[in-house]
């Protein structure tokens, strides 16, 4: 029995002294990517303003926008390009609008109100001129009071160093690609998928955002969407907004969608419908939840058409888009999920509907019967990264189409056959 304890002992003994030298020679040498954060103090991001400047090609396309035959086009945290689009086939890029920071965009009255950072600009397209600025509209990522500085942005350094067992464990793998990531990025949005790595007929009305919007217009007011809330945001006097209140929606909200009187918002975990009658008090109906993916929303009649889409920055392996019967509209129920190959943002012309699929491109359906549209699938467009679409209004059935790789345009007059119409390439 004794020669038992003495022999537990000596591999108990063995055991920890190896991991103990296990432990005093792992380092290795790892290659990673840094996110490193980047710090403004409020007067640099207020000491810039808005230049207006000759055209810039295509670089890191964001957010799509469509106004008065006119095209704009986030180039993301840099600024907006503006296009004139009488001619579809020949669209013309006329300028640049350089704005710091800038990812969102909605346009009313010829006015453009757009982000810088974290405050709201009233930017006026006669003269292009800053007119109005709302302080501090939008939360910053994280922030320093000590120093008076604020997180806006974030960056990726690819290093390459010694690491002991201790650092090495802190780092995130994603599908095989190492990443470090500052403690203060990771506290402002609550994991590392939430940063998003790895992944109008006169001058006067209202524009049209895309599928995959953050800012929209309704009467006389904006609607902004960050993470957790929809700020709201007074237009009365149009060079001048004024915050006019907040509401609270919950985590992971993405995208915001008018349609009629209602307000349909999409977040990683489902989408939630309110009521804007009265648009200074927007009331929640319901809310119809599903598996954490990303969820863009487009609305036609009674239904909505919800894309899921699995992937890193999504948390998720759904890949469908879930067609939501709205009939009652506290009530919504699932009529039928379709599998898609990784669909974004979408668009809807009478009867027919344009989902970007990412790398797979852009496809067309027919939903005269929205519950059979899978087997109504009339043609896909391949070769294209595409990620959000805006049908325009009027006689002509054209698609403007935002994705990785530059912006198209296709006739859908034959929806069984996409025609390209002009592109705009990124530069690479």
């Amino acid at each position: 029995m004794k020669a038992k304890h003495i022999l537990l002992a000596f591999s108990t003994l063995l055991v920890f002294g190896l991991q103990s030298c296990l432990k005093d020679n792992c380092d290795r040498t790892v290659s990673y990517i840094s996110i490193e954060p980047v710090y403004k103090t409020f007067d640099e991001i207020r000491s810039g303003s808005v230049v207006n400047e000759a055209p810039r090609e295509l670089v890191n396309p964001g957010q799509l926008y469509y106004y008065n035959n006119h095209i704009f086009i986030n180039e993301k945290k840099e600024g907006i390009h503006i296009i004139d689009n009488s001619d579809p086939s020949n669209p013309i890029t006329i300028a640049f609008l350089a704005i710091p920071g800038n990812e969102n965009l909605a346009i009313k009255d010829g006015v453009l109100y757009a982000n810088t950072y974290i405050d709201l600009l009233a930017i006026d397209l006669q003269t292009y001129q800053a007119m109005g600025r709302v302080e501090n509209a939008f939360p910053p990522f994280w922030e320093d009071i000590n120093n008076n500085v604020v997180l806006v942005d974030y960056v990726e350094v690819p290093r390459t160093e010694v690491m002991d067992c201790s650092t090495y464990e802190t780092l995130i793998n994603r599908g095989g690609i190492f990443y470090a990531v500052d403690v203060n990025v990771l506290s402002a949005s609550n994991s590392f998928d939430d940063l998003g790595f790895l992944e109008d007929q006169s001058s006067s009305g209202t524009g049209i955002g895309g599928s995959m919007a953050r800012f929209t217009i309704m009467g006389n007011y904006l609607y902004a969407i960050d993470n957790w809330t929809m700020d709201l945001f007074d237009l009365g006097q149009p060079h001048q907004p004024a915050l006019a209140g907040t509401v609270d929606i919950g985590w992971g909200i993405e995208t915001i969608f008018p349609y009629e009187d209602k307000l349909f918002i999409g977040s990683n975990s489902g989408m939630f419908i309110y009521d804007n009658s009265d648009p200074t008090n927007p009331v929640q109906l319901s809310a119809f939840a599903h598996a954490r993916a990303c969820d863009p929303v487009f609305v036609k009649d009674n239904y909505a058409y919800v894309t899921l889409r699995g992937g890193s920055t999504c948390q998720g392996f759904n890949n469908q888009l879930d067609l939501i019967d709205i009939t009652e509209i506290t009530d919504p129920q699932l009529v039928e999920s379709f599998p898609m190959d990784n669909p974004h943002g979408l668009t809807i012309k009478e009867n027919n509907l344009l989902l970007c699929e990412g790398v797979f491109g852009l496809k067309s359906f027919d939903i005269s019967n929205p519950e059979t549209l899978d087997e109504r699938f009339l043609d896909q467009v391949e070769g294209i990264n595409a990620f959000d679409a805006i049908s325009i209004p009027g006689a002509d059935d054209v698609v403007m189409v935002i994705g990785e790789d530059g912006f198209y345009q296709y006739d859908f007059s034959d929806p069984a056959d996409l025609v390209l119409l002009s592109k705009i390439s990124v530069k690479r």
